[in-house]
């Protein structure tokens, strides 16, 4: 990477990296996506309801309000070319009250109608047909048909699949440690955590929680960003609801809410933890509690369900309560796609839209790339899902496994394999498979032609794989 001179370096492999990532690559641009992590969605990205929202709510008039309007009538074609699992369930937010009711028919109906999103009132009657174990508390409530739910990993790794396909590059593992201006200002030289610089014309900022450091680094102090921690739990309990039921919102969450999961069970959360740290991915006895007490008032039994799974993410709080989406005023080749909070994943083909115009107006020539193709080929067959079931819990074989990781976008960590194939997510949670699937990564990497796999891993899981045989 020493001396490579690229017209845009993406900072960040978030949903909203990869999908500024795909939508440059339909243009002819050198392009390439740095992620300090192993791997994409490691952030905030891979913690999150999976809800596709229409923006019924988003305040009028805002980027995010604009950038979720642009993605509405995006993600239909991104689901089918992208073989995204999405499901079109919709929404309801609840009323358990008056007071609620009229916050709902004062703020709610309004925005949506600023929004040009289509709601309707539902009665108790309706809801109650749909959702049988929602509260009987239900006063009635805001119908969004358009609401979905999708795979967050999914959408962003495929993002990222499809921009290596059209000849974007992407590089794992790596920080930026400083960014200064060369070439009489036409140029941004980035130096790498192992040293290494890589020149680029352009740099788009969608570091995430990160982000406002990534400006610090061209003397930009224009947003700050602090974090907020949201604690979920899954279920694979057997709820008898058909839409994500949603909550009034509060000043500072969207609430905690009930939502079907598009792999199966459900969701419940999150909470809204303003913290210090963030690195804290951590849960709590107090968030579970607060978790479920919010779920109780929605559906009664969420203290009844069994837990399958305990997680958290940390999503970003800007200080100018807005999606930042502009060239940085101190250093105009650096476009912001920062402050992006909780509807990052809905709004992340709208982002990527209004980016590369961004760009374009910045100086940045686009013309378009005749050899970009937007749907990704379909790899893997059912034919080849046979041999041997490497997770039981989840009957994920090894083709399956292999097949993950012969991809564009190869996995270096269990966690990788996981998410691309589900494999340990089951009830015993990896303790009978990840020995079996640490065999498969040391055997796999070698025989991966072309591929460049982060130094040391392949010797790292060779001596993980023979300390398991050994035991």
């Amino acid at each position: 990477m020493q001396n490579h001179r690229y017209d845009v370096v993406v900072i960040g492999g978030g949903v909203v990296g990869t999908a500024i990532l795909r939508a440059l690559s339909f243009y002819q641009l050198k392009l390439l996506l740095i992620e300090k992590q192993p791997d994409v969605c490691e952030g905030t990205s891979k913690a999150n309801s999976g809800i596709v929202h229409t923006g019924f709510d988003a305040k009028p008039g805002t980027i995010e309000a604009e950038c979720l309007r642009r993605s509405r009538s995006l993600w239909p074609m991104l689901v089918e070319n992208l073989r995204i699992p999405f499901i079109p369930c919709g929404a309801v937010m609840v009323a358990t009250n008056e007071e609620e009711k009229q916050i709902i028919e004062t703020t709610y109906v309004p925005h949506a109608k600023a929004n040009d999103v289509d709601v309707h009132w539902m009665s108790v009657e309706e809801i109650m047909e749909m959702n049988p174990a929602v509260t009987t508390k239900v006063t009635g409530g805001l119908a969004v048909p358009g609401e979905a739910i999708c795979d967050p990993f999914w959408a962003t790794r495929a993002f990222g699949e499809k921009a290596v396909r059209n000849g974007a590059e992407v590089m794992l593992g790596q920080g930026v440690s400083h960014i200064e201006t060369v070439r009489d200002g036409e140029d941004l030289r980035l130096t790498l955590e192992n040293g290494e610089t890589v020149t680029t014309r352009y740099v788009v900022n969608a570091a995430g929680l990160w982000s406002d450091e990534i400006a610090r680094m061209v003397g930009d102090e224009s947003f700050s960003i602090s974090p907020r921690k949201g604690q979920f739990i899954l279920t694979e309990e057997a709820v008898s609801i058909s839409s994500i039921i949603l909550p009034v919102p509060t000043k500072t969450s969207k609430g905690v809410l009930v939502s079907p999961v598009v792999f199966g069970g459900f969701l419940l959360g999150p909470t809204a933890e303003d913290q210090e740290d963030k690195w804290d991915r951590s849960t709590s006895q107090a968030g579970m509690e607060s978790v479920l007490a919010g779920c109780e008032k929605l559906v009664p039994d969420s203290r009844q369900f069994s837990t399958i799974r305990q997680f958290a993410g940390v999503r970003a709080v800007c200080s100018e309560g807005d999606f930042v989406i502009r060239p940085s005023a101190v250093q105009p080749r650096m476009i912001h796609a920062a402050g992006i909070r909780s509807t990052g994943l809905s709004a992340s083909p709208g982002i990527a839209e209004l980016v590369a115009e961004t760009l374009q107006k910045a100086g940045l020539e686009l013309q378009a790339n005749e050899q970009a193709q937007h749907a990704l080929p379909d790899l893997f067959s059912e034919e080849q899902d046979t041999g041997e079931i490497i997770c039981l819990c989840r009957s994920i074989t090894r083709s399956e496994i292999v097949h993950s990781l012969k991809g564009p976008l190869s996995p270096q960590t269990i966690d990788g394999v996981k998410r691309r194939t589900g494999a340990t997510l089951g009830e015993c949670q990896g303790n009978c498979c990840i020995p079996k699937i640490i065999d498969v990564m040391a055997e796999t990497y070698p025989e991966q032609t072309g591929k460049q796999p982060l130094k040391g891993v392949k010797d790292s899981y060779l001596a993980v794989a023979q300390g398991e045989k050994q035991a």
